[in-house]
């Protein structure tokens, strides 16, 4: 952590964001929503975009000097230098709107090309998962270290767009993982997924054709954990990345393996 930066101070206003976020959506749960389809057929509602505003409305308060990448108001990453929070104040949209609980608000600080904390609130069961760059990764404060690997089966969570295309080559990443010997969990949500794997009910998971923001707070949650985090094909994972594979040291290497080949392309192989 640079001088510059207070990794305590800090982490509390991501979580002051984050719970901001997170009451917004809990209040406007089950009520009417407007829900539109935006550019790649995912879909928005007006709950992300209030979720979004409550956050900003912190963290533009609270670090007024940083530069925030968020996956509705403001997407791009900025090329100043300025420390960059990276922002999702909802993933897990459809399920949100269909009423399933499997949703997070998810931030991550990022400055000189480095994840430095991170934290996820999955409001509907009011759990915090948060990390801070070489000082651990934490659920409710408990610490978590990944532990050897379980019986049985290894566990992967992935996740499927709404893109054709990227549809089209998620279903040839799923067929390499039945036969790679993998069982397959889909939350819905990226963030919600690498929670899992920090906290051990995943054995990894693996995505591409995502925004940064649902990658890399879940990342460094991953990585503190005791896990390893890579690009897609095991390739180095740096902030900017919208793919990753994240799993325990017992399977990563064989979620690699099962994944495939960087970019990941359709077809109908995998290993046997």
């Amino acid at each position: 952590m640079t001088a510059v930066l207070d990794p305590v101070a800090l982490t509390a206003t991501a979580r002051r964001a984050a719970t901001a976020a997170g009451d917004e959506l809990l209040r406007r749960r089950g009520g009417p929503l407007a829900v539109r389809t935006k550019e790649g057929d995912a879909l928005v509602s007006d709950a992300d975009t209030a979720a979004e505003r409550a956050a900003l409305a912190v963290l533009r308060a609270e670090t007024p000097g940083f530069a925030v990448v968020s996956e509705e108001a403001s997407p791009h990453w900025p090329d100043d230098g300025r420390p960059a929070w990276i922002l999702d104040p909802l993933d897990g949209t459809t399920n949100y709107v269909r009423g399933l609980p499997d949703y997070a608000v998810a931030l991550a600080l990022v400055a000189a090309g480095r994840t430095e904390l991170s934290l996820v609130l999955l409001p509907e069961y009011g759990t915090v998962f948060r990390a801070v760059a070489g000082a651990g990764a934490f659920r409710d404060e408990v610490p978590l270290r990944l532990a050897d690997r379980p019986p049985g089966r290894p566990l992967a969570g992935t996740g499927f767009g709404t893109e054709g295309v990227v549809r089209e080559r998620q279903c040839s990443v799923a067929d390499r993982l039945l036969r790679g010997g993998f069982e397959i969990r889909e939350p819905g949500s990226a963030s919600t997924g690498l929670c899992r794997v920090a906290s051990g009910s995943y054995d990894g998971y693996l995505e591409f054709g995502i925004g940064v923001w649902d990658t890399v707070p879940g990342a460094l949650l991953v990585g503190e954990a005791g896990g390893v985090v890579t690009g897609w094909g095991g390739g180095a994972f740096t902030p900017r990345h919208g793919h990753l594979v994240a799993a325990s040291r017992a399977v990563h290497g064989e979620l690699v393996e099962a994944g495939g080949p960087c970019p990941p392309v359709a077809d109908a192989g995998g290993p046997t």
